[in-house]
């Protein structure tokens, strides 16, 4: 194994971590309980503006500039939604102070919606399909810019060797139209650290095997060189790497499994995991065929009753036989009843608890443990702006492509959503929309002292100290 080449993008280890501006707020959110609630929706009433809160209960969000007396409204599910005033949080924070903001538990009784005269299904599978006929509806289907936050790091639990921080535009030219049509552009890049070890013969012999099938682009250099130690081939294989398996696009079609809902919008797309055909797994009526679903319980989010459905395999699950043995896919959906609008969907592949493992030499491997863990997964949350449903929060985490002993994480939080007709226009003239996160931005910290980001986890931060050390100690 040689070490890939060092490359810092940014002047992030440099420069010293910003204080928070007085336009910036930063609180923790928190149970009755005094547990942290995680993965909360943070929102500046009457906008498009904000956030969510890390897996640690924290969260800060960019105002307005000069404008304190607005609210914001913190939302979960499971929970009464709350609004404070920013004034008084702001106040609590130039004191000194973090604001510490409480959402209390609420549960439904049945009688409680039954007089509300709105209908409950109880038919789970039925619910499931309302949710996918009604997405035309509640998606929307006008022209509309989503600005993100964007974070991938690879590595696991105890350090990481990459850091990817962005801030990003989509541009969605509406549901009717394939998500393939999306337009994407880095605004700004916050850091780009790279430690990776790769060994680059191996990976050149990977490359010429993909480029037989058509995985990848095909570049004549690569096809006919031998030497994997010319710094060349080493760019250009790191390149093809980077961007075929992890590109900030393909992260965005490939795993928003809702937004490719409708009929035939993903024929020929990119494909999530290589075990998968025609880029599933995505929602649509051929998921439903795939699994069997269950009601567990109605709850509320945002004061509206919304169903807790499990998504769980049945016996006509197909897949290649690998993972019809080894893992079966399981997942939670909430959906609201009213409408039946997709709020939030978590799913992924599971270690089978029933495999039994196969036998080599005499010896049995791969049998379960009792040790649950996930193959990949993802997750999707969406807000609700003006009637309409945008994609709030992408996660997807899956084994490294460069090591099966690490992870990826990609994931990004919204921060506002512009669907004026000028300004989308006026946007989509000026931005270059191409690149990836990949390529070389210098490091802007005024943006950044006055932009929305999804706080990293007390365990984040400290692995991106690990890795900052050892890059300044190479």
């Amino acid at each position: 194994m040689k070490p890939i080449a060092i490359k810092i993008f940014c002047a992030l280890l440099l420069a010293p971590f910003s204080v928070f501006s007085q336009n910036k707020l930063k609180a923790n959110i928190s149970n009755g309980e005094q547990k942290t609630i995680a993965y909360a929706s943070v929102a500046l009433r009457g906008t498009s503006l904000g956030t969510i809160s890390n897996t640690n209960g924290d969260f800060e969000l960019a105002l307005p500039s000069g404008d304190t007396k607005q609210q914001i409204v913190i939302s979960c599910i499971g929970y009464k939604s709350q609004a404070f005033p920013v004034d008084s949080l702001l106040q609590i924070q130039k004191n000194g102070g973090i604001p510490k903001l409480c959402l209390n538990k609420h549960s439904y009784q049945l009688m409680e919606i039954t007089v509300g005269k709105q209908e409950i299904l109880k038919d789970a599978k039925q619910i499931f399909a309302n949710a996918i006929n009604e997405l035309p509806k509640l998606l929307d289907d006008q022209p509309h810019i989503g600005k993100y936050y964007f974070r991938q790091s690879h590595g696991n639990k105890t350090s990481i060797n990459r850091l990817i921080e962005a801030a990003v535009s989509i541009y969605d030219p509406g549901i009717s139209h394939k998500i393939e049509d999306c337009k994407f552009n880095i605004d700004e890049l916050q850091s780009s650290l790279d430690n990776r070890d790769i060994d680059f013969k191996s990976l050149l012999g990977v490359y010429k095997y993909m480029a037989k099938k058509k995985d990848v682009p095909k570049d004549s250099l690569l096809l006919n060189t031998t030497n994997h130690n010319d710094p060349r081939v080493k760019e250009l294989l790191i390149n093809n790497l980077d961007n075929s398996k992890a590109s900030f696009s393909k992260f965005f079609t490939a795993t928003n499994m809702i937004r490719a809902a409708q009929k035939n919008a993903r024929r020929g797309s990119k494909k999530v995991n290589p075990w998968f055909v025609n880029g599933g797994p995505f929602i649509c009526k051929t998921f439903m065929k795939k699994h069997r679903f269950k009601l567990d319980t109605i709850i509320p989010y945002n004061g509206e009753a919304t169903y807790k459905v499990k998504i769980l395999p049945n016996k006509n699950y197909s897949g290649l036989e690998y993972q019809k043995k080894s893992f079966i896919p399981i997942g939670i959906a909430y959906i609201r009843l009213k409408d039946y609008a997709f709020l939030s969907l978590d799913y992924g592949y599971i270690n089978n608890p029933k495999y039994n493992g196969f036998k080599l030499h005499g010896k049995r491997y791969g049998q379960f443990n009792g040790k649950f863990f996930y193959h990949y997964r993802i997750k999707m949350r969406f807000k609700e702006y003006y009637s309409k449903l945008y994609l709030q929060h992408l996660y997807y985490k899956v084994n490294d492509y460069n090591s099966n002993d690490t992870d990826m994480i990609q994931e990004m939080v919204n921060t506002e959503i512009i669907n004026a007709p000028e300004i989308v226009n006026q946007q989509l003239k000026q931005l270059r929309w191409k690149g990836d996160h990949y390529e070389k931005l210098p490091y802007h910290k005024e943006f950044w002292d006055n932009y929305t980001t999804m706080l990293p986890s007390l365990e984040q931060e400290n692995l991106k100290k690990n890795l900052e050390q050892e890059l300044l100690k190479k």
